[in-house]
């Protein structure tokens, strides 16, 4: 490692923290971690003369950076908890000097730096649930790709809650298939959900003019849409009514978004009336999951 501090140099520090480097006070992607933890050995190596840092604290140090870089920098654990350290020792640095540049200060390295970043790992990778189990990232993405970018947006975004990541996942989902976003594939999606918790099977390869959705087992057939006018009204009766015939469908499910007003939901009930249609019900999203229960129950006098 060379221990002359052009890095530092090339990059123009200055002595104000508001002159430093972005990626000294945040993270943008992996390169930012790269730039600081060269940044920060640099400065180690440059200042290891005054004996702040004993040799031996160094190494291990030196240790840690070659054990990253043979490994490489992107998606690297490592790499960002070291980096996720050293940013806060630098933070803890600015608001001791008021300011500090890398040529002129530097950070101490403990003895145990190897298990700090072992801690963080285990931090960020395990979350302990009140009751006593473990959420480990390599169980919530097991494809190392993902779990990279995961890893990378947990650091960026949500300062190394894991918890706080999934919360955020969570909301952004709700958001996506309540609210006025939703489309016609979240309503799909959401049916084959609940389809496939109560472990019933779906036909395959239907034609654009059947249903959505045709659960054999259930002689039930499922048509979903998102919105509804008089325009074409006369075409979805035609098609659930064509439908039926060719499935010999016993049931049909006409599924509408949850956040559709009262007022258009009971319009798109009138459809339950036709006389051309039997067993047609007009349901929520939300309410689907029931309406199968309800099937299965009385499947035995199908």
């Amino acid at each position: 490692m060379d221990d002359n501090p052009k890095i530092l140099s090339s990059r123009k520090l200055t002595a104000s923290s508001l002159a430093t480097p972005i990626f000294h006070r945040r993270r943008r992607d992996w390169r930012d971690d790269q730039y600081l933890i060269q940044d920060c050995v640099t400065s180690v190596l440059a200042h290891k003369d005054s004996g702040k840092t004993p040799e031996a604290n160094i190494q291990k140090l030196l240790d840690l950076q070659s054990k990253i870089e043979s490994e490489g920098y992107q998606s690297n654990a490592t790499a960002m908890h070291l980096a996720m350290w050293f940013r806060e020792q630098l933070a803890f640095l600015a608001a001791k000097k008021g300011g500090y540049d890398l040529r002129v200060h530097t950070i101490y390295i403990p003895e145990n730096i190897e298990n700090i970043i072992l801690k963080k790992d285990y931090e960020l990778s395990n979350v302990e649930l009140q009751d006593g189990n473990n959420l480990r990232m390599e169980l919530l993405f097991p494809d190392p790709k993902i779990r990279g970018f995961a890893l990378e947006r947990i650091q960026l975004i949500h300062k190394g809650s894991l918890l706080s990541y999934l919360s955020s996942l969570v909301c952004r989902e709700r958001d996506s298939l309540n609210g006025e976003s939703a489309t016609i594939m979240d309503l799909i999606h959401i049916c084959e959900e609940k389809i496939k918790r109560r472990k019933l099977e779906t036909s395959d390869n239907l034609a654009a003019d059947e249903f959505d959705l045709w659960i054999p087992s259930l002689s039930l057939g499922v048509e979903i849409r998102d919105e509804l006018s008089s325009e074409n009204q006369d075409g979805l009766v035609d098609l659930i009514r064509n439908s039926s015939n060719y499935k010999k469908a016993r049931f049909v499910a006409l599924v509408c978004p949850d956040d559709l007003s009262d007022l258009l939901f009971h319009h798109w009930r009138k459809l339950e009336k036709d006389p051309s249609i039997e067993n047609l019900s007009v349901l929520r999203a939300g309410d689907f999951g029931k309406y199968l229960d309800r099937l299965i129950q009385e499947k035995p006098s199908i």
